[in-house]
């Protein structure tokens, strides 16, 4: 029971992060953590949501080559949902992605059996692969949470230039 309650306080407490990070309360993140760019990119997003009144104005914007504002304004936003609360099932096939055809028992059999997915491999060594390719994954994430936070902020000079709001 005990390893129960261990892992339900843990995802209270990783909720209550999120939670945070959506309300803007202070948090306790390292400068270098993906929470902390997560924090910033979500921020940004609600400071662009609350400086752009008027959305359709973003289509009288200049458009700096391919990116149409309006577009780059709703796609910041689902993004932002998207990272906060997550799509289901249903949004994933929309989008292409495809979803595993196992079934939950299937796959938590095979889990609780210690199968790394590939014959006699290492689990230390299939470990190791897995968290490598986890940082360089969460590389990649930090590196795109940071340049789409400097579109969201490009995003709301751009549109407190155009209707003349102090910037």
């Amino acid at each position: 029971m005990a390893f129960n309650t261990d892992i339900s306080s843990k995802l209270e407490t990783s909720r209550n992060t999120l939670r945070k990070i959506a309300r803007h309360d202070d948090t306790e993140f390292s400068k270098q953590s993906i929470l902390n760019d997560m924090e910033k990119f979500v921020k940004m997003v609600n400071t662009m949501e609350e400086t752009v009144l008027v959305p359709s104005r973003l289509m009288n914007l200049p458009q700096e080559g391919d990116d149409d504002p309006f577009s780059l304004f709703a796609m910041l936003n689902n993004l932002k949902t998207e990272l906060l609360w997550a799509g289901d099932a249903e949004e994933q096939l929309e989008r292409g992605r495809r979803i595993s055809d196992m079934s939950d028992t299937e796959s938590e059999t095979s889990s609780a059996a210690g199968d790394s997915g590939i014959d006699g491999e290492d689990e230390r060594e299939s470990a190791a692969r897995a968290a490598a390719a986890c940082r360089r994954h969460l590389r990649g994430l930090r590196h795109s949470l940071r340049q789409l936070t400097a579109a969201a902020a490009h995003l709301t000079r751009s549109y407190q230039e155009e209707v003349g709001a102090p910037v």
